[in-house]
C-alpha cells in the first residue's frame, strides 16, 4: 500500500452475498480477521455511467485432460449510483456501496433499485443477460468477439493455476475421474482499456431465481448443463423392482441347488 496508493477492496474469506465487503486506502483501515486484499480497480468501463460486473457459468468436466465449457449466455449486474473514482478529493464515495460494488445482494437494497419484471424486457434495470450487454458494447463501437475472447482466456488462465491440485484430489477420491463434474461462476470485471479483471470464482454459484430473467437464464443454463454432462432420471421405483427381481432369481438358483 505504500508503493502503490490509492484504493484497495477487503473480503471476509468463505462469505457471500457482498457480506463484509469494505474499500480501504490505508493498513490500519484493514479488518483484524482473515482477510482477502485486493488491488481495487479505479476505472472500470461504465454503461452510462454505471459500474458493472459479469458472471459467467463454467462447467469442468474433467481436469485430466482440462475440459471445460462457457456457457454462452450469463449476467451482467450493475451497481445503482453512478461511478465517480475521485477518491483523493472526495473519499467519502468509498463508503457507497452502491457505487462502487456490483453485488446484486447489495444493490437490490438501494432506493435506486430497478428490479427485472419482464424477461423479455432485457437491457434494462439493475440486471441485463450477456446478450443484451454484448447488443449495448457493440452500439458503442466496442469489439465485443475480441474483448470475450480475452474473458474465454481469463477463465482458461484461472482453470489451468489450479490444475495440479485438483487433479491430485481427484486422483487420490475419485476411483473414476469421469463420475464428476463441477459448475462454478466467473465474477469479472472489464476496465475501461478493454481489460477482463478476475474478481473471485465462487464454487456454489447461487442459483437463485428472484426474478423473470433471473428463471429464464438459470433454469435454461441447467438444463444445458444436465444435458452436458449425460445426467440420466433416477427412477426408485424401477431400482426396486430390479432390486426384487435379481433377488428373486438369486433364490431360485439356491432353490435348485
Amino acid at each position: 500500500m505504500a508503493r502503490d496508493r490509492g484504493a484497495w477492496i477487503v473480503k471476509p474469506i468463505a462469505s457471500s452475498c457482498g457480506r463484509g465487503i469494505s474499500i480501504v486506502q490505508t493498513p490500519q483501515q484493514l479488518p483484524h480477521d482473515d482477510i482477502v486484499v485486493s488491488k481495487y480497480i479505479g476505472r472500470p468501463l461504465l454503461v452510462d455511467g454505471y459500474k458493472f460486473d459479469l458472471r459467467l457459468y463454467v462447467a469442468v468436466t474433467s481436469f485430466e485432460p482440462l475440459r471445460a465449457y462457457i456457457y454462452d449466455e450469463g449476467l451482467a449486474r450493475f451497481s445503482t449510483v453512478k461511478y465517480t473514482n475521485d477518491h483523493a478529493d472526495q473519499p467519502s464515495h468509498l463508503s457507497n456501496p452502491f457505487m462502487h460494488l456490483t453485488n446484486y445482494s447489495i444493490n437490490k437494497k438501494s432506493s435506486d433499485f430497478v428490479p427485472n419484471q419482464d424477461a423479455s424486457q432485457d437491457g434494462e434495470g439493475t440486471k441485463w443477460s450477456l446478450s443484451a450487454l454484448r447488443r449495448r458494447l457493440a452500439q458503442s463501437g466496442i469489439d465485443v468477439p475480441a474483448l470475450f475472447a480475452k474473458i474465454d482466456a481469463l477463465v482458461l488462465k484461472t482453470l489451468i493455476a489450479v490444475e495440479p491440485s485438483v487433479v491430485a484430489a481427484t486422483r487420490r477420491y475419485c476411483h473414476h475421474r469421469n463420475s464428476c463434474f463441477e459448475m462454478v461462476g466467473f465474477d469479472v470485471l472489464i476496465d475501461e482499456n478493454l481489460k477482463p479483471w478476475l474478481i473471485e470464482v465462487n464454487l456454489s454459484p447461487s442459483l437463485a431465481a428472484d426474478s423473470p430473467i433471473d428463471l429464464k437464464l438459470k433454469t435454461q443454463m441447467l438444463a444445458s448443463l444436465f444435458t452436458l454432462v449425460g445426467l440420466r432420471p433416477y427412477d426408485r421405483s424401477q431400482h426396486r423392482r430390479a432390486q426384487q427381481k435379481k433377488q428373486a432369481e438369486r433364490w431360485n438358483r439356491m432353490a435348485r441347488g
